[in-house]
């Protein structure tokens, strides 16, 4: 025999009691509700407002930093872009520009201003360079130049000034300038010195590519956490170039090296730009520094590209480089 089948739950049984208690809540507060509910919405695209408008205004302090040349400009973009991430390098260019238009002052006033705001930028030690720099101009002109425009001095017996210390009274041809080479991105132009003098072989394979335009249009690699950029691999005509290691320079911010490859020697055809110092790195050729538009360098992504590498200068013979295997 079967049991009674078990009756549904009275009216007034405990789920329907909590039941209508919800809706009491509900009817009693339901102004509170609304108005919370509203409130989370607006939040919501409030905070996606917020970061279109901050992405728009990166894009747009990008562009005009790349176009702005006069002290005028980069003033004007300081005042509207502090804030952005471009900010650094805008106040980093404002500085230079006054330092280049021999207006020192004010540009110690903007490298310092650059320190106190921007504590842990990548480019602290550029301008902690240039302040330095700065600091002994400002040092010559205030206590130096007119004491040494009014020096003279007779020159000793020709034997005696290869002895002389003070390199005023020594004679001699100059040494030859160091080649200098353009490279164009997509984030500004840069400009940079080759130590040919120290590693004459790997500034060879450099301009030796750079003219054969093997460098455009390759792309870029991040290496470790924002320390340095590296220039991909070429996938088409590649050039294995494997070069000895040379040279005692030191691997300061923004210099160009090349990297050790995975059997000897190091790669001539692929290069690297430091983004800080990196007193650790072996089994490298340092073989030059960017000298100007280093802030640029921070506005580099991955995958972007290499517009160009120029030779804007160079010593008068060949760059022939002689690879360890042919």
């Amino acid at each position: 025999m079967k049991g009674p089948e078990s009756a549904p739950p009275a009216p007034g049984g405990p789920s329907s009691k909590w039941l209508d208690r919800l809706n009491e809540i509900g009817e009693r507060h339901a102004t509170a509700i609304i108005a919370v509910s509203t409130g989370l919405i607006i939040l919501t695209v409030l905070i996606f407002a917020k970061h279109f408008y901050d992405k728009s205004q990166v894009e747009r302090a990008e562009q005009e930093l790349g176009n702005a040349e006069t002290v005028e400009q980069l003033t004007d973009l300081k005042k509207r872009y502090s804030s952005t991430p471009v900010g650094s390098r805008i106040a980093f260019r404002l500085a230079n520009r006054y330092y280049e238009d021999g207006k020192l002052d004010l540009a110690r006033g903007e490298y310092k201003e650059f320190l106190s705001k921007y504590p842990d930028d990548r480019l602290n030690v550029f301008v902690t360079r240039a302040l330095s720099s700065l600091e002994r101009n400002a040092k010559y002109e205030a206590e130096d130049k007119d004491a040494r425009l009014k020096e003279f001095r007779l020159t000793p017996h020709p034997k005696q000034i290869g002895d002389v210390k003070d390199a005023r009274y020594q004679w001699g041809p100059l040494p030859p300038a160091n080649p200098v080479v353009q490279i164009e991105l997509a984030s500004g132009t840069i400009k940079a010195e080759l130590f040919e003098d120290e590693a004459p072989n790997a500034v060879a394979a450099f301009i030796k590519l750079a003219a054969q335009k093997y460098f455009d249009g390759l792309k870029w690699d991040i290496v470790g956490a924002n320390e340095r950029l590296q220039s991909q691999a070429k996938a088409e005509n590649a050039v294995d170039l494997t070069l000895a290691q040379e040279g005692t320079k030191s691997a300061d911010a923004y210099s160009l090296v090349l990297v050790k490859q995975k059997d000897a020697g190091v790669g001539g055809s692929q290069f690297q730009i430091l983004l800080r110092p990196v007193p650790e790195l072996k089994d490298a050729t340092v073989f030059g520094v960017v000298t100007d538009g280093a802030s640029t360098l921070s506005g580099v992504k991955k995958d972007d590209a290499i517009k160009s590498v120029t030779v804007v200068s160079k010593r008068d013979h060949a760059y022939e480089p002689q690879p360890l295997k042919k």
